[in-house]
């Protein structure tokens, strides 16, 4: 008997082994070599590294089945991956008033909306079996907070629905609040907290007395400084915390501190370009015209050499982008060069190549060279109209042939 005991172990425990499976008991959610792993993930992700992030969670999910953390990175990373494809993750979209008030023209796959809803559910259910074994358990708490506040920024970002992110983000509130209440020390939590305590408290007034009554409240600074201790000692959260945080102080005007934040997180994920270019875009707002164009310039020779994740910035958009951009900084033979590769490219669309013609031209027209801006404008006329392209470069046609006549 005893014999066949000790096998039937031992034959259980090979297959345990040989699945890969860790099966962390429900008071050991944190465990360090999870944890590490969980980290590696997560810099995949900040990396811009979707695909690769996702497949290291599936993978981490098989090792550990019981654990609700990768089903909820999974769905994180499907959340962000969608945003990133959709060229939602600039700076400016996010300081922006009621950027995402309306529903994106672009749809997210069905399949991919299922799967991030899948694992959100799955994460739900692993937490709350824990509940159920351990009530009270600070971890399996988190992750449901966590959970609750991932499907009230994706209804906000993916869906342009408000109540229903103020419904989850309430829960997800409620949830991490009570457990820093209980646990001061769990840094992580803060940053729900933080970022609920900040919008709330910059609801319309209109709104903010219904939000009142129905036991929302908020105090800006008091988000603001959750929000910077979970950047500075939350676990798993210190990157999205101070990507948060440097969104809300670029709200605030606080440039400097946005750029001290911005300019370690960029030391951090040197792969993400999009914390390069909000980096340059931070320069701006604080009117540091010359480093601002010496960082863009520097993200174009980061482009052109394809350095990783770089070369996944769609070149004739950025191009356009950056063209404007220095236009708008009165960096005009910059901005030309900028319109130049934007119109020689490949993918650049006939609407863009017309835009771009009628930029160039225009610059050229600013710069005082007719010569130059005459063949844009014609180059426009041969192309499709589009917003009134045809009527403006015609008119600009007809004022540079009087000033020649003069």
């Amino acid at each position: 008997m005893t014999h066949w005991l000790f096998s039937r172990r031992l034959l259980l425990l090979l297959l345990i082994v040989g699945c890969g499976c860790h099966w962390l008991p429900a008071q050991n959610l944190r465990d360090p070599e999870f944890t590490a792993q969980a980290l590696e993930g997560l810099d995949l992700l900040h990396n811009l590294d979707h695909d690769l992030a996702s497949e290291y969670f599936k993978d981490l999910k098989s090792q550990y089945p019981e654990h609700p953390a990768p089903p909820q990175y999974l769905a994180h990373t499907i959340w962000l991956r969608e945003l990133f494809r959709r060229h939602e993750l600039k700076l400016d979209r996010f300081t922006a008033p009621g950027s995402f008030d309306k529903r994106s023209d672009t749809a997210m796959a069905a399949s991919d909306r299922q799967l991030f809803f899948d694992n959100i559910a799955e994460c739900q259910s692993l937490a709350s079996k824990i509940l159920e074994e351990v009530p009270g358990h600070k971890d399996a708490r988190y992750f449901m907070g966590l959970s609750e506040g991932t499907l009230g920024a994706f209804a906000f970002t993916i869906d342009g629905n408000r109540g229903r992110a103020f419904k989850h983000g309430k829960k997800a509130y409620r949830q991490h609040k009570d457990l820093v209440t209980e646990d001061r020390q769990y840094h992580d939590a803060y940053m729900s907290i933080g970022l609920y305590e900040y919008i709330v408290s910059n609801l319309p007034w209109y709104i903010k007395w219904l939000a009142t009554i129905m036991g929302y409240h908020g105090s800006e600074e008091q988000g603001l400084e959750y929000l910077s201790l979970a950047a500075k000692k939350g676990i798993y959260i210190t990157t999205d915390a101070s990507v948060l945080l440097m969104v809300l102080l670029v709200r605030e005007e606080r440039f400097e501190e946005a750029l001290n934040l911005v300019t370690g997180l960029r030391q951090k994920h040197p792969r993400n370009y999009l914390l390069h270019l909000n980096r340059a875009r931070i320069l701006e707002y604080m009117d540091a015209t010359d480093q601002a164009v010496q960082e863009y310039r520097r993200i174009v020779e980061l482009v052109e050499s394809k350095t990783p994740n770089y070369q996944k910035l769609p070149l004739s958009s950025f191009y356009y982008e950056l063209g404007e951009k220095l236009l708008k900084l009165r960096r005009h033979r910059e901005a030309l060069l900028q319109f130049q590769k934007a119109i020689a490219h490949s993918d650049t669309s006939d609407r863009q190549r017309a835009m771009l013609h009628l930029k160039a031209g225009q610059t050229h027209d600013i710069e005082g060279e007719p010569t130059e801006a005459i063949p844009h404008y014609e180059q426009v006329l041969r192309l499709e109209e589009f917003a009134n392209s045809h009527d403006i470069a015609r008119k600009a046609l007809e004022k540079l042939a009087r000033k020649i006549d003069q």
